[in-house]
This record gives structure tokens, C-alpha cells and sequence, in this order.
């Protein structure tokens, strides 16, 4: 599978669901920009002298990698893999399957991955940890009772990427609540989140290595260009719609903060990354409001490592180019792995083969705005910078 000389052996696994989706669907850009991570990722490691094979992943792929795993095992995993079956709740599965084979692999376990997809758990979590949030309530319908003062924001509670994010979700009136409320729970099939709105400055803290994480230097959303009249948010048509106001009127821009409010913010996204439990590298993002609070909106595993998106970019204001960056992921993760002292199994039998493809292929299908497909490039091993990629606008945001 992967040569053996010096260097890492390292297997690059992204999910392949999103290529039979239309182009209009939220999970299809941000499932190609996944592809193109892996190929860059790929690039970055072997241009530091390591041997990586980019592998796509579905669930007809699932009894394959197993038998691979048992048989010729890489020195380490590098997940990047977001879903199965367009489902965002199966990313569990490859980090479980891991944990349960004693495979080294980079980033977050299943534990954080599923807590962090579950925006109203994850945020429990992290008030239960003392981290600074803001107060927010779980709303089921349009009756339910919210007490929260106005501005609110309405978020998808298992969403990511911004999808079910836009100029409507923040609201000032309980009409303008409903109707938010209304279009997460029965267009987006969920849960809404809904949370005080914090109005200042959106910040986002890259952080990697464990016990604690470093913090990267900072960058931020730009809003000046924004027009009068938007609420000052990343919104879904921000990240996507390059011909939209929201896209056109922000930019990422590098961060500067005096010392003790840097140190603050970094201090309550080191909490975060600890409370939900993350591993190796992650992104926080954080509003800070106008008396220099930091509150922590969103806690990102497996952030976008693509060269040019926000964590890369964290990584060259540090002084590391995007080779030494992803080569220092893989890395902490073997330290971290090599302190845990991981325990492999024996090759699996051929029952937990079958059981494991026969638990993906029986699960109901998820309640969400995604459409269900299978990819035609199921177990297709790709090799680092060649396939196809589907051409769509350069956003490079803090994804």
C-alpha cells in the first residue's frame, strides 16, 4: 500500500459522498474543498520527505480499509474524513473504527467529533466548564418558550459550514424569532439554537498540539465593506456565494489585540478545545464584545487545513509554512498516541467486517437538508493532486 523507507507512512482518508450531489446542495462545495485538503495535505508531507496515499472513503469502502488496516497498517491516519452517506453524524465512524484497531490517526476522537456536531450539547458542555458562551435556549417549535433578551441569533443545532445561517437568523422582535425558529425546524428538520446575539468583533483562534494546545496568532472577520442594514455575521451566502453582498462585503484579516485581551481570548478557547475534548489541532471561534469579553460561539474539530483557509493561515503568521504545519499535525498526534501507549488488536474477524457495513447500510437516513447518495468513486485510491475536482469560487474562509 504505502512504501516502506524512511518517513512517515501516512493515509490520507476523505469522504467521496458529495460527488453525486447537485452543485446548488450545501454539502457539495464543502465536501469537494475536503478532496482538495487531502490532495494538499498529500503534497505538503510528501514534499517534507513522508509517504502519503490519498484514499476516498464511502461505506461500501468501510470492510476494504478494515482488512487494509489489519494487513499493512500506515505509521498514522490522517483523517479527513466529514461524513458517510452526505450524513455528518457518521464522521464518528472512521475515528471509532480506529480507536477499536489501535491505528494512530490525527485529530479529534469520536466522542469530541459527535459532541461538537451537536451545537445545543456542545454548548452545555462548555457553560457546564465555566467557558464564556452565550446564554442560549433549545427550541423544538415556534410555542416554545425562549426568556433570552433581544438581539437573538437562530442557529441549526446540527449544522455546520454556516448552512441554515443568514442575514434572517438574527432577530430583534419575537415575530422575526418565530419565523427563524420556524424555517430550522421544518426546512432543516432539527432543533434551533437559540442564542443571545453578541455584536463586536468575530475572532478565530487556530490551536495546536495537546495538553494545551499553543494558540496561533489570530485573524478575524473584516465587516467594513458589509452594507448597511446586515448583521454583521458569517452567514451561509458569506462562505459560498461569491456574487453575494455577504460574501463580497467581508475578508479574513489578520487579528491584533493588546496582550491581556489576546491572553483572554486565547485562554477561553484553550478551555473550549478541553471542555468538548479535541485532540491535536482545532479551531475556535470567538465574538468579543465591546468591553473586551471573548464568548465562544462555535468549537471546531478537524478544522478546513486547506493551504490558504484560516488554519494554514494562523500558521504563517507563526512563522510555519503549510508543509511544516500539516507535517506537525501528524506529529503531535503520534505523541499523543505514543503517550496513551494505544494497544493494537488483532486482525478483526470477518464478522466485524460484515457487522460494521451492515450497521452503515441500515441506519435510517438523516434528518437533515442534505441530500442522501452514493459516490461512484467509492474505494478509489486517488493519488496526492490528481482526479477530478469540480471548479467553484475561491472562498477561503474561516471554515
Amino acid at each position: 500500500m504505502i512504501p516502506r523507507s524512511s518517513g512517515l507512512r501516512v493515509l490520507l482518508l476523505h469522504n467521496t459522498d458529495f460527488s453525486n450531489l447537485p452543485p446548488e446542495d450545501p454539502a457539495y462545495s464543502s465536501g469537494a474543498d475536503v478532496e482538495i485538503a487531502a490532495r494538499g495535505v498529500a503534497g505538503a508531507l510528501a514534499r517534507r520527505g513522508h509517504h502519503p496515499v490519498v484514499d476516498g472513503l464511502d461505506c461500501a469502502g468501510i470492510g476494504r480499509l478494515i482488512r487494509l488496516l489489519s494487513d499493512d497498517p500506515p505509521d498514522v491516519v490522517f483523517n479527513l474524513c466529514e461524513s458517510l452517506r452526505t450524513d455528518a453524524r457518521h464522521e464518528v465512524v472512521l475515528p471509532a473504527l480506529l480507536d477499536l484497531m489501535g491505528v494512530p490517526y490525527t485529530g479529534s476522537g469520536p466522542v469530541a467529533l459527535g459532541i461538537a456536531l451537536r451545537k445545543d450539547r456542545a454548548k452545555a458542555l462548555l457553560r457546564d466548564s465555566g467557558v464564556p458562551t452565550p446564554d442560549a435556549v433549545t427550541l423544538t417549535s415556534v410555542a416554545g418558550e425562549c426568556g433570552l433578551p433581544f438581539p437573538l441569533i437562530v442557529k441549526p443545532t446540527r449544522e455546520d459550514a454556516s448552512v441554515g445561517i443568514s442575514s434572517a437568523s438574527v432577530v430583534h422582535d419575537r415575530a422575526a424569532l418565530d419565523a427563524a425558529v420556524a424555517h430550522v425546524v421544518h426546512a432543516l428538520h432539527q432543533p434551533a439554537l437559540v442564542e443571545r446575539f453578541i455584536e463586536g468583533r468575530e475572532l478565530y483562534v487556530s490551536l495546536l498540539g495537546n495538553d494545551p494546545p499553543s494558540a496561533l496568532p489570530m485573524h478575524e472577520i473584516d465587516f467594513t465593506d458589509l452594507p448597511a442594514g446586515l448583521p454583521r455575521i458569517v452567514s451561509y451566502s458569506g462562505k459560498w456565494d461569491p456574487t453575494s453582498p455577504e460574501f463580497l462585503g467581508t475578508r479574513p484579516t489578520r487579528c491584533f489585540l493588546s496582550d491581556a485581551v489576546r491572553l483572554r481570548v486565547e485562554r477561553a478557547a484553550q478551555s473550549a478545545f478541553k471542555a468538548l475534548d479535541l485532540a491535536d489541532y482545532g479551531r475556535v471561534d470567538v465574538r468579543l464584545a465591546a468591553d473586551d469579553t471573548p464568548y465562544v460561539i462555535d468549537v471546531n474539530p478537524n478544522c478546513d487545513l486547506t493551504d490558504g483557509a484560516g488554519f494554514s493561515r494562523a500558521g504563517g503568521y507563526s512563522g510555519l509554512s503549510y508543509e511544516q504545519l500539516v507535517e506537525r499535525i501528524c506529529l503531535v498526534a503520534l505523541e499523543r498516541h505514543r503517550n496513551a501507549q494505544p494497544h493494537r488488536t488483532a486482525a478483526p474477524p470477518a464478522a466485524l467486517v460484515d457487522a460494521a457495513a451492515l450497521a452503515l447500510d441500515s441506519a435510517p437516513p438523516a434528518r437533515r437538508s442534505r441530500v442522501a447518495a452514493r459516490s461512484d468513486h467509492e474505494g478509489r485510491v486517488v493519488p496526492a493532486g490528481r482526479g477530478p475536482v469540480r471548479a467553484r469560487a475561491d472562498r477561503r474562509r474561516a471554515r
